[in-house]
């Protein structure tokens, strides 16, 4: 999933492409438009084995992601301005398990959703995900917060 164009105009859009018998000659749109991405994170998708565990379902989405984010430095509509692909997510919802990746931050960190509070009324909690420290799973690291800005 990108930005934009919306995700009906996208489907339509891939509707043009063709990836039947592929083979590593299949040319593939390399920009870092929307469309192009959203072409390229496809077909890496439906060439993904079926994953055996939790472990290479998770680290073949991220494989796509990475491949498909908008790396530091690349151009915006508009010349000279710029943008990049700021985090990277994917969610296991059989385990209930939220993975996260900071681009300017080596670690993968993931949080068991089953092991937070998250009823109505429940404390407010927070984590730093800029702490370079992060590493795996960071379900017992989240702190309260004092005061909610909401």
């Amino acid at each position: 999933m990108t930005n934009d164009p919306t995700y009906d105009q996208q489907l339509k859009f891939l509707e043009t492409w063709d990836f039947t018998n592929a083979t590593r000659q299949t040319p593939l749109p390399g920009n870092v438009d929307p469309k192009d991405r959203f072409v390229r994170a496809s077909y890496y998708q439906m060439m993904l084995p079926e994953p055996k565990t939790e472990q290479e379902a998770i680290a073949g989405i991220l494989a796509i992601a990475r491949n498909t984010s908008v790396p530091f430095g690349a151009p915006n509509n508009i010349p000279g301005s710029l943008y990049n692909t700021e985090y990277r997510t994917a969610i296991d919802l059989t385990n209930r398990r939220y993975f996260f990746e900071l681009t300017t931050s080596p670690n993968v960190i993931w949080v068991n959703l089953d092991q937070l509070n998250l009823a109505p009324g429940a404390p407010v909690l927070s984590l730093d995900p800029d702490n370079l420290d992060l590493s795996g799973n960071v379900t017992d690291k989240f702190t309260k917060v004092l005061k909610s800005p909401f």
